[in-house]
């Protein structure tokens, strides 16, 4: 769908090239359908709502939720993903796209060193090129995606496209959000059922831990067999299965207001 006109399958999308897809500036959220229901929406709404705020983008809420409810209920797939995208010159992009498929042998993530842009904390922004860039060498790698590690202070921070949390024992635990990791809202529903620890912890540190989850709205979650150059985790471990069942839960839930307030 661009600017409120829906287009099926085989034809042509034409999209305006203003300076926000020339230059990357803009910004977006993904969020994922269940029975071409998108989980989470007003959370959606408010995290894009306030990205757009943060680097000067007009915002119209209302006409953002009617595109995304219209082109939802028109997906080919009730259970795939969908990206909404929103210009520098107001431009709309709402596009369908596959999810990506289960790992049960677990996934392996590449460590990589990152400097996070002041000017875009708290901002999803159009401007992922640094994110891409890390995958690309993430598959490289051999592994599944990346995992930004700040450049000077070794701390752990996030994925390309996803948030890390790892366990202590039985503790859920998340970088801090002072750190520049974007604030997810699956974080958020993490949250809601299980008592989340809030933690820096460096690289090395996580060589410790007792097993990690890459979650993110469209993933849910995908366990962590290894983080290349630093330890491999026991994928059987109980209690990363139970986290991970208890978040498809809280996903499929259906309750689109889910994740608004809880504490980061």
């Amino acid at each position: 769908m661009i600017d409120g006109v829906l287009l099926r399958e085989g034809e042509t999308p034409m999209i305006p090239l203003d300076d926000g897809f020339v230059r990357g500036d803009g910004v977006f959220e993904g969020m994922r359908l269940y029975a071409h229901v998108p989980r989470t929406l007003e959370a959606h709404l408010d995290r894009l709502e306030r990205s757009a705020g943060g680097v000067g983008i007009p915002f119209d809420r209302g006409l953002m939720r009617d595109e995304i409810l219209r082109i939802s209920d028109a997906a080919t797939d009730g259970q795939s993903a969908l990206r909404t995208m929103l210009s520098r010159g107001g431009h709309r992009v709402h596009r369908e796209e596959p999810l990506i498929p289960e790992a049960p042998e677990g996934w392996v993530i590449h460590p990589v060193s990152h400097r996070v842009t002041p000017l875009l904390i708290g901002a999803k922004t159009l401007s992922y090129a640094a994110n891409m860039q890390a995958a690309r060498e993430a598959i490289a790698a051999g592994a599944n995606t990346a995992l930004f590690v700040e450049a000077d202070s070794r701390e752990v921070l996030e994925c390309p496209v996803a948030s890390l949390v790892w366990f202590e024992g039985d503790e859920v635990c998340a970088p801090p959000l002072s750190s520049g990791v974007l604030d997810s809202i699956t974080r958020r529903l993490l949250a809601e059922v299980t008592d989340l620890k809030v933690r820096s912890r460096t690289l090395d540190e996580l060589a410790s831990a007792d097993g990690a989850l890459v979650i993110s709205t469209v993933l849910e979650s995908r366990t962590v067999r290894e983080i290349q150059g630093v330890t491999t985790y026991d994928i059987t471990n109980a209690r990363v299965a139970e986290i991970a069942a208890a978040l498809h839960e809280a996903s499929v839930s259906g309750d689109a207001d889910r994740a608004r307030t809880v504490p980061a």
